[in-house]
């Protein structure tokens, strides 16, 4: 073993005449500009010294790499870029192994593959996750990774964006080794035997990938085919692996290139780069720092509404957790609910079995980690068992909101898939309560929001979707059905509209909520008229079949009555097209809240939209929607809309000032 030295973020020491250079960046070996600069560095001194035969090139911590830091997108890209150090490593005179352990993320992914040979530890995971951001893979990644494994491979890697283990027998001839050990050693190894055979084939030069051109576009074709009609960075991936097969190397990668810097000034990617970034943030809370988070591995539930409870539940044992319940009929339908799991196939009778042991009933005073009370109102007199000394207690929302409470969870339904958590945070409330609430939810992949109280009110999504409401109501006032009002509510961005919505919360829930909304901002009598309406005919929501639409088997359709054209846009809203209006109504209520200091940030409230409403991430929520269009233009409807109702539609003094200084939310307008 040679001597070991440290250049800024590389690590480089001698081995049996090889070069290993480590990179050592935190966090995760981002290949940020300085370790990019060293690491090129170092290859160079590899080079030039005599003693040096090869080089290995691996990680430090944890993983190898997990790519180029986001951040660095929304800037000019500092030099040298991924791609000329990815040539750099190609061109390299000597035999340069990737070590592989841990995650190897996107741009590390596109290192991995410069590399002449690459010896991966079996647990290693590999991900392309660039389409999720709006984005394609860059640094030769679509040239080269068909070359070694094929069209159908690649496309399926840079298409789902999911990790896939090294073990995958997909990723067989991606890696000329797999060691169940680190995988330094095997590659110093590796690099010794190249160096002293003289000889070795660079990626751009592998063929095994190409063998078959039928099979190639026949992988190409399917995928096209079911792309069909879809722009975006899918059909540009498919594109660029197109192109490793039609032109040579060279102008494969200037045609991945172009296609790559178009995808990064998208506004489909810079959008998705900042919900990417915006979930992050919204994890960084005060008493994480304030406080102390302890573990909450033993839940208690109590009360209340059965759904509510029932989701909780599954949640918690599916997480591991051990859970107590209050009521026997709870623990009856959870059992249920995994034995139809385990029929649907959904579920081993082991991984049934494992869940049950942690799910008993008759909570006691002192043995949860978290008490999580769902009764939805104190009950005089009745018993909520007290948590262990250090432990926390907290309510849980079913519907009506956490105004007034100290600590509250709202744990956006359906739970496996929504994926979001709001906690509400009163004035006093212990940090270290609120740190481990944070980190419960992280540890079980939740985002987490904070709602500072008494500010937010019924809480943050309750206050963004009765505005939302609140709108459409006054909307359907005006002459515009249900249906319309629906669609334009689907352009702007919603998965569902603001009716369907209503329908599937039922309506008598929601006009309660809503009498306490209109009140907070003076909304006078009338806006109700609607919802009443449909309240007198029976009409309670989908739960009964019948709500601003009817459900029969095939599907909602307009309810009787609702189903006529209405009155013309323009008549109701002039010049202001539907969906302007109801994003002018979220925009003004973020306002709200923003000013009010019910939220920390404004992205906390796009991520809101996004994971708890569905709202379109290649959007980036109704706030960055609002910086991409225009702040400017949103205050113009604004502006207009005053006149139909002001609670609603009056711009909040923030927006002005805003404006008035030329910036957005999220930074200077235009720069979104």
């Amino acid at each position: 073993m040679g001597g070991y030295d440290v250049t800024g973020q590389i690590q480089s020491e001698r081995r049996d005449g090889m070069a290993v250079l480590r990179m050592n960046r935190p966090v995760a070996n981002a290949l940020a500009p300085q370790l990019r600069a060293d690491l090129s560095a170092a290859l160079c001194e590899a080079a030039q010294e005599d003693a040096v035969r090869g080089v290995v090139i691996c990680g430090a911590g944890t993983g190898f790499s997990s790519g180029v830091d986001l951040t660095e997108y929304d800037g000019p890209l500092a030099s040298p870029w991924v791609s000329a150090l990815c040539r750099e490593i190609e061109d390299f005179p000597k035999p340069v192994v990737a070590a592989l352990h841990g995650s190897v993320l996107g741009a590390g992914v596109g290192l991995a593959l410069a590399a002449h040979a690459r010896v991966a530890q079996a647990t290693t995971r590999l991900a392309l996750p660039e389409i999720s951001l709006g984005m394609i893979p860059g640094a030769g990644v679509t040239q080269r990774a068909p070359r070694l494994v094929g069209a159908q491979v690649a496309l399926e890697l840079m298409l789902s964006g999911k990790p896939v283990a090294a073990s995958d027998p997909r990723l067989r001839l991606f890696f000329d080794q797999i060691t169940p050990d680190d995988p330094l050693a095997t590659a110093v190894t590796l690099a010794r035997k190249l160096a002293d055979r003289g000889s070795w084939v660079r990626t751009r030069d592998r063929e095994r990938g190409l063998t078959d051109p039928a099979a190639y576009q026949r992988a190409l074709g399917l995928v096209a085919e079911r792309l069909a009609g879809q722009g975006g960075a899918g059909a540009d991936i498919v594109r660029a692996v197109e192109a490793a097969q039609l032109l040579p190397f060279e102008q494969g990668l200037e045609f991945e290139q172009a296609l790559f810097e178009d995808r990064l000034t998208s506004a489909e990617a810079r959008a998705q780069r900042h919900i990417f970034a915006a979930e992050r943030r919204a994890a960084i809370m005060p008493e994480l720092a304030q406080g102390t988070a302890q573990p909450l591995n033993r839940i208690a539930l109590v009360g209340g509404d059965a759904a509510t409870l029932a989701d909780l539940g599954m949640l918690f044992v599916d997480a591991g957790k051990d859970v107590r319940v209050t009521d026997g009929d709870l623990a009856l339908r959870l059992k249920r609910i995994l034995d139809d799991a385990v029929d649907n196939g959904r579920l081993d009778a082991a991984g049934r079995d494992a869940r049950i042991a942690r799910l008993t009933e008759g909570a006691t005073d002192g043995w949860a980690d978290l008490v999580l009370d769902a009764r939805g109102r104190r009950v005089a007199g009745a018993h909520l068992p007290t948590p262990r000394k250090g432990g926390v207690g907290a309510r849980v929302d079913i519907g009506a909101g956490l105004a007034g409470v100290g600590l509250g969870l709202r744990i956006y339904r359906p739970a496996h898939s929504q994926r979001l958590v709001e906690i509400a945070v009163e004035t006093g409330a212990a940090p270290a309560a609120v740190a481990s609430l944070a980190r419960m939810c992280a540890d079980m992949g939740r985002v987490a929001v904070r709602a500072a109280q008494p500010a937010a009110g019924a809480g943050l999504g309750h206050g963004m979707t009765a505005a939302l409401y609140l709108a459409a109501l006054d909307l359907m006032r005006g002459g515009l059905t249900p249906l319309r009002v629906d669609q334009a509510a689907q352009r702007l961005g919603l998965r569902a509209g603001p009716f369907l919505m209503m329908d599937s919360e039922g309506l008598a829930q929601v006009e309660q909520r809503l009498k306490a909304a209109a009140g907070d901002i003076g909304l006078g009598n009338g806006w109700a008229g609607p919802l009443e309406e449909r309240l007198a005919k029976g009409a309670k929501g989908r739960f009964v079949g019948r709500g601003f639409y009817d459900y029969p088997p095939e599907g909602p359709r307009p309810a009787k009555g609702l189903a006529e054209a209405g009155r013309a846009v323009s008549e109701v809203l002039g010049d202001v097209a539907p969906r302007h209006a109801l994003h002018a109504a979220l925009i003004n209520a973020a306002a709200r809240m923003l000013a009010a200091q019910a939220v920390q940030r404004a992205s906390d409230i796009d991520v809101l939209m996004v994971r708890g409403y569905n709202y379109d991430r290649a959007r980036g929520g109704p706030l960055m929607q609002a910086d991409q269009r225009s702040l400017m233009a949103v205050l113009k409807d604004m502006k207009a809309l005053a006149a139909r109702s002001a609670p609603i539609w009056a711009p909040e003094p923030m927006i002005l000032d805003l404006v008035k200084n030329g910036q957005g939310f999220f930074g200077r307008a235009g720069a979104a």
